[in-house]
């Protein structure tokens, strides 16, 4: 064609390295922009990749140092608030000190409330089963090999009595049903497993059971659940009657005793709230003692027994382990709940069994409920981002982008309740001792909750600080794998602008024919 341009070889071949110059010289330009060798997988591929690998995990950490922060201003606004729960501790303490020293200079104090609650006058079956027990067995059966549960399992923990204790025996309160009489020797009822019961934990339970014993002598079991390292027992020792709750390494043994003679009836019950840290034991309707508690009740296979050991248990000096320590004498109206009844519905029922109407009295303390009060209220109010670890609220703050490495903060109930602080007994100084327990109980609480809460303080700040670390490794290694060497690239683009120059400059020559090239052959 007329119009088409004709190149030399040569020509051609000056213009092609020319070409080659400039994508070099654009590339040195970019890095020297840029500050990378490697701005795209065409650059390095294998680099490219590896570097963003690195650099989406430093921004996911970044993510997550952002949680982990807040999760510090969370555990700070825990310990103000523990810090101030344990000056209004100290103050309810120094409140009940001053009474007690007042009670014991015989003034009166006008800030006392007494109030008397009124007593139940129904029948001690009517008021087991209106506060819904998951078993009851009221014992009264006439004939028959089975002990017929009353409560919400039903059927499923139906007893079996073992070896024939006789049924149909004497009432052992007015008012009540037939009871058991069993010999001492064989006689017991076996319980069925069931997980309302014993294959499955629980954080509340309520036991109790009417007996009149024939003797005291020696180890008589009145019930059991557990073996030798779980255990709830009623049991009677050498003229001790006890009620026992142990959870092999977190709390007990609670051993709580008080003697009783052959041939009277009572009323034995406990409670056990892990919420509130307490088991209590109760006679007749009255307080026996307490022991401190830490966590719940767990699940356990050793076998049920009512009237004897079956298979094992743990007593005050220790486990045993199989079928005996059978009672001598009668039991009736065995109740289990899966909550914890009030000091006022344990008095009721024994009330129901004693002779002597029981009454039972709250004798409270204004200032010192005003203390207590504010103690509820201020652990409401330590709240960070809807977050309260003084309200039971758990804190979980992730450590790792897939959520396997997390440190877990449990909340803790700090309201005067959660606490476990008695607002009655200040009537006598023996109430008010019992009243300074429960408060220097939850003092200590406070303090063990507080070193936790520091704790975790130390290992959030340590993660912080190790995260940020890794997020700057891993930008660096992203940078190695890509940076450029400014002083490398300079020099080359140096190198290539000059070869560009005399690529021109011979481009020029050969455009103006062979013979001035000749001039350079």
């Amino acid at each position: 064609m007329t119009g088409d341009i004709t190149l030399s070889k040569a020509l051609m071949s000056n213009l092609l390295s020319l070409q080659r110059t400039q994508t070099i010289i654009d590339r040195t330009t970019q890095r020297l922009a840029t500050g990378l060798r490697v701005n795209s997988a065409l650059d390095d591929s294998r680099n490219f990749f590896d570097a963003r690998a690195l650099n989406n995990r430093a921004s996911d950490l970044n993510r997550l140092l952002d949680g982990i922060s807040q999760s510090i201003r969370t555990i700070e606004e825990g310990v103000n608030g523990v810090e101030a729960i344990e000056q209004l501790l100290r103050l309810a303490e120094n409140v009940a000190v001053e009474e007690r020293e007042s009670l014991l200079a015989g003034d009166v104090e006008e800030t006392v409330i007494t109030t008397t609650s009124p007593m139940s006058s129904d029948p001690l079956n009517t008021q087991i089963l209106a506060q819904n027990p998951v078993a009851y067995w009221r014992l009264n059966e006439t004939s028959g090999n089975n002990a017929i549960n009353l409560g919400s399992i039903g059927s499923a923990v139906n007893g079996t009595y073992v070896n024939n204790p006789a049924l149909n025996a004497a009432t052992l309160y007015n008012g009540g049903s037939t009871s058991v009489d069993f010999n001492g020797l064989n006689q017991f009822v076996n319980i069925p497993d069931n997980a309302q019961i014993n294959s499955s934990p629980h954080d509340e339970r309520t036991i109790e059971l009417v007996f009149n014993a024939d003797t005291t002598a020696g180890r008589q079991v009145l019930y059991e659940e557990g073996a030798a390292v779980n255990s709830l027992t009623i049991y009677i020792f050498n003229g001790e009657l006890y009620v026992t709750g142990r959870d092999q390494g977190a709390w007990g043994p609670a051993d709580i005793s008080m003697p009783i003679v052959a041939g009277q009836t009572y009323h034995v019950a406990f409670t056990f709230d892990s919420n509130a840290g307490e088991f209590i034991g109760y006679v007749n309707g009255v307080e026996i003692g307490r022991e401190t508690v830490t966590d719940i009740f767990p699940s356990h296979t050793g076998n049920i027994g009512i009237g004897a050991m079956n298979e094992s248990a743990w007593f005050h000096d220790g486990s045993q382990s199989g079928n005996g320590f059978y009672f001598d004498g009668r039991i009736s109206d065995v109740a289990i709940y899966n909550d914890v009844l009030t000091a006022t519905d344990i008095a009721n029922h024994a009330g129901a069994v004693v002779d002597v109407p029981i009454m039972f009295t709250n004798t409270e303390n204004v200032r010192f409920n005003n203390v207590l009060d504010q103690i509820t209220q201020l652990a409401i109010d330590a709240s960070y981002r809807g977050i309260n670890l003084l309200q039971l609220d758990d804190l979980t703050t992730l450590f790792n982008e897939n959520g396997t490495s997390f440190l877990l903060t449990e909340g803790v109930d700090f309201s005067s309740n959660g606490l476990g602080i008695l607002r009655s007994g200040f009537d006598t100084v023996a109430g008010i001792e019992i009243v300074l327990e429960t408060v220097r109980a939850a003092i200590k609480q406070v303090q063990e909750y507080g070193r936790t809460l520091a704790q975790d303080f130390s290992i959030l700040t340590v993660r912080d600080d190790f995260t940020i670390g890794t997020i700057n490794i891993l930008r660096a290694g992203a940078l190695d794998l890509t940076i450029a060497d400014v002083n490398e690239e300079g020099a080359n683009l140096l190198a290539t602008q000059a070869r560009q120059q005399l690529s021109v400059n011979s481009l020029s020559l050969l455009s103006q024919g062979p013979s001035v090239v000749d001039l350079f052959t």
